[in-house]
């Protein structure tokens, strides 16, 4: 089932993340991908630590270029746009991020991709499209559509996700069109163009936050990792040897976890009986949970939480989360070739375990 996207044949003139990232996603489902960068190549191959050795790919340009065959043409000159027409005759698939006047100078407009190959699907990542042409970063457009003013802690400053999230988003966003416009071909014959944008990829992400101000004209405040409508949610425990977060999202769930704690007097406080009032009373709350977490083990205190239902979690650092074993499966490569795989989807793996 991993080769569900087998003989299908991509170029993916993309480059940075958003697009890249679509790119690998579809080398892992087995399509044939072939990265095209201008002979400087990708700007992310320079994007490096301070630790990393001169000459070498960037951790970064690996990150969203794995299980392609990279090749490098001037996509200008007249030799490199008759490379591209070939190519494109033989594709399932075309990705860009490309500036308008160089899609003119290349001649892959999209009415022109249209008619000289009609079975061509054509997704095309800009920044923000009413103004296509202006550079939009993931920072820039994090910031823009309010991702910034809501993160971080209440009395700091905003704060950017320590990802580029609004490229993953995006790259997500590529991967729908692709894959909807394959099966739009299949149906009839006939491919398309698609066009995704950073910042619309950050609007539609916004999801409950939005809503909020949409509906109730309540303007979402940083407020660390706690949750606005939820309590304890996203509030941390801190134990002996390290740190657990909280997702409680139930009065019964709330109740299992004093008991664990052995803090029932806390379920039966009416600052805390309820949702409503853990929200309204959540500093108090976390305070008084903290007090009765302290000593604990953290290991021992998940597995308790976890026998009893108590939705909870370590506090993991990236090294820790990548060196599990329940990591493995998203994992590609081997030794110091290991990168994390784009999708977390497990082709014909049921999931299902009996309880």
């Amino acid at each position: 089932m991993e080769g569900v996207l087998k003989d299908i044949r991509v170029l993916d003139l993309s480059s940075v993340l958003a697009g890249p990232l679509a790119g690998t996603f579809l080398a892992e489902c087995g399509a044939d991908v072939t990265k095209v960068e201008a002979p400087g190549g990708d700007v992310t191959r320079s994007w490096k630590l301070p630790g990393e050795a001169p000459g070498s790919s960037s951790s970064y340009y690996e990150a969203a270029n794995h299980g392609k065959m990279v090749v490098s043409h001037n996509l200008k000159t007249a030799e490199g746009k008759a490379w591209l027409q070939d190519s494109l005759a033989n594709a399932d698939v075309l990705l860009q991020n490309m500036k308008w006047v160089d899609l003119d100078a290349m001649g892959l407009l999209p009415d022109q991709l249209t008619d000289a190959f009609p079975r061509l699907v054509h997704v095309r990542l800009v920044g923000f499209e009413q103004n296509p042409e202006r550079l939009a970063y993931d920072v820039v457009v994090q910031a823009e559509s309010g991702f910034m003013s809501m993160n971080g802690n209440p009395d700091g400053p905003a704060t950017k996700m320590p990802v580029a999230m609004m490229d993953i988003l995006a790259s997500h966003q590529m991967r729908t069109a692709v894959l909807g416009g394959l099966f739009h071909r299949e149906r009839t014959g006939l491919g398309g163009y698609a066009e995704v944008s950073l910042w619309g990829s950050g609007l539609t992400a916004l999801a409950n936050q939005g809503t909020q101000w949409l509906m109730r004209q309540q303007v979402p405040q940083r407020m660390g990792s706690a949750h606005p409508n939820i309590a304890p949610y996203g509030d941390v425990l801190s134990c002996r040897d390290g740190d657990l977060v909280l997702a409680v999202g139930s009065d019964v769930q709330f109740r299992s976890l004093c008991k664990v704690l052995e803090c029932e007097s806390l379920a039966n406080d009416p600052r805390f009986k309820i949702n409503v009032q853990r929200v309204k009373h959540r500093a108090a709350l976390v305070t008084a949970l903290n007090a009765s977490s302290s000593q604990a083990s953290r290991t021992d205190l998940l597995a308790a939480f976890v026998d009893c239902r108590v939705p909870a979690g370590a506090v993991h650092s990236v090294q820790e989360a990548l060196d599990d074993e329940t990591a493995q499966p998203y994992l590609t490569g081997q030794g110091a070739n290991r990168k994390v795989k784009t999708s977390a989807i497990r082709w014909g793996q049921s999931g299902m375990r009996k309880a």
